[in-house]
């Protein structure tokens, strides 16, 4: 009901105990009895003594009425027992004094009629009521409505919570606590009233506080989900379900990493314990489509810690699939040469940043041969026709993840990923055969592999030299196979060595100034 101290326990276990009046009678009576026989005995014998001893038996007597009396005069009014035995008898305080002064509402409610008996000022101040228009009520006419109590047989009140009305109308919800006890030789209950209201209100506006949330993540057209330390999926919204193409039942219990591409599972792990350690974070997540392509999501989360101190992660994410598929397209085209299509120089600075520091790639430095002369002839449109050309023929050639870069003009780089030095010479060799079948208009090649993990503006650099060298010997030969009255005749292929550095004691052609062979 309310705390109470042991003394007080000790008080209202007075308070509780039955009337001895049986006992307090008995006791007078006795000692009635054996003063009237003393002072019979003592009168008959002696007439010198007799009126001081009568005397002195009568005030003994009294003294000893009043003595046995002394509990019921004091506990009378409430009806409490004798505390004869209490350890701290010399500061005895009744029980009533702390039903009245309880600053929890109380009643004293009779057994049989269910009427109060008694209320403290507590339960009036609560209920409004003067103290005796609340004594005489049943303790069902405090109840409001459906609270009452439907079976008006029982002697016990209603216990719980129940809506109670106060004098003024308005009602509150008011949990009664109930104690069978004795009260002036009757049995009554001893209630205990708690006002629950502001309880109640605050309990309702955490169950809307609760359901707002659930309607907002349910409604909501972004991705809300949750997940353990572990990447587990706790929670997942609608919005989740319809993107993966999965039932919730199936997502629920899943480890987030099955949803992944599988370029970002071997960096999962950091990302739980980056949530860990700075209790959140944000990103870019490439999920798994239910087509089988890719989903883009951009992502925030927040490390929550539960009261138990179990911890989860709180994760929203809006799709921005097509805004990276917009955002790739626009990269591609600024990376494609407009004419050809083939990656320009842009390309040279991403293909380097995408390989590993230790890759091996290779380059393939082309360049058309006489383009200038062949644009006076033909015409520029003539010209551009055979760039496009060309373009086609090396993206016929390269595999898929190699790439056809044009540098400008009539200058093209193959650029090789993953490349040994016997896939670089069986790509020469067809770029030769090529060449020599005259799929295209005429060029020259010149090709370096990556070593000592140079650059690849290095690479590209050594690769253009050997096209400088061999533009050269192919002139200087043709120049040395023309007879006079004759047109030079064209070099033939065959009579050229496919070489990727130059080899122990072979002799090159001297050095020719950069441009100078160009066309």
């Amino acid at each position: 009901m309310f705390l109470r101290t042991d003394r007080e326990e000790k008080h209202l276990a007075a308070f509780n105990a039955p009337r001895r009046s049986v006992a307090v009678i008995a006791k007078c009576i006795a000692i009635l009895i054996l003063a009237t026989v003393l002072v019979v005995l003592i009168g008959g014998n002696s007439h010198v003594f007799g009126p001081p001893l009568i005397a002195l038996l009568l005030t003994a007597l009294i003294a000893a009425v009043l003595v046995s009396l002394r509990p019921r005069i004091f506990l009378a009014p409430l009806g409490a027992a004798e505390l004869r035995d209490a350890p701290n008898a010399g500061s005895i305080v009744a029980a009533e004094p702390l039903f009245l002064a309880s600053p929890s509402p109380a009643l004293l409610v009779d057994c049989e009629s269910q009427e109060i008996l008694a209320v403290n000022p507590a339960a009036a101040e609560l209920y409004g009521y003067p103290l005796n228009e609340l004594c005489g009520l049943p303790i069902a006419a405090l109840l409001s409505g459906s609270s009452k109590p439907g079976d008006t047989s029982t002697d016990c009140p209603v216990e719980g919570l129940a809506r109670h009305h106060r004098a003024d109308g308005s009602t509150f919800w008011a949990e009664l606590q109930l104690r069978r006890i004795e009260h002036q030789t009757r049995p009554v209950w001893l209630v205990a009233v708690t006002d629950v209201g502001a309880r109640m209100k605050l309990v309702q506006e955490l169950e809307s506080s609760e359901r707002f949330a659930f309607d907002l993540v349910e409604l909501s057209l972004g991705i809300v989900f949750s997940h353990d330390l572990d990447g587990t999926l706790q929670t997942v919204n609608p919005a989740f379900v319809r993107a993966l193409g999965l039932s919730k039942d199936d997502l629920i219990g899943r480890n987030l990493a099955k949803f992944l591409l599988p370029r970002q599972r071997d960096v999962f792990s950091g990302y739980l314990s980056s949530i860990d350690q700075d209790a959140g974070s944000n990103g870019v997540l490439h999920m798994h489509s239910r087509d089988g392509g890719e989903l883009v999501w951009e992502f925030r989360n927040r490390l929550r810690i539960g009261a138990d101190g179990s911890k989860s992660v709180l994760c929203c994410a809006v799709d921005i699939s097509e805004r990276a598929r917009n955002e790739r397209r626009l990269l591609e085209t600024s990376r494609k040469d407009p004419l050809t299509g083939c990656y320009n120089r842009r390309h040279l600075q991403i293909f380097e940043e995408d390989a590993e520091p230790s890759a091996c790639w290779a380059a393939i430095v082309i360049d058309i041969d006489h383009l200038k002369r062949y644009n006076d002839s033909h015409g520029h449109r003539a010209g551009d026709q055979a760039i496009v050309s060309t373009a086609r023929a090396l993206e016929g050639m390269v595999r898929s993840d190699d790439s056809v870069v044009r540098l400008g003009g009539d200058e093209f780089v193959i650029l090789l990923r993953r490349c040994d030095r016997a896939t670089l010479e069986s790509f020469a060799l067809r770029l030769q055969i090529a060449r020599d079948n005259q799929v295209c208009v005429p060029f020259t090649f010149g090709m370096a592999m990556r070593k000592n993990g140079e650059d690849l503006d290095e690479t590209i650099h050594r690769a253009d030299r050997q096209l400088i060298e061999r533009r050269v010997i192919e002139r200087s030969s043709i120049r040395l196979d023309r007879t006079d009255g004759t047109q030079p005749r064209e070099p033939r292929g065959q009579r050229l060595r496919v070489r990727i550095e130059p080899d122990d004691g072979e002799v090159l052609a001297p050095p020719v100034p950069i441009g100078s062979a160009r066309n």
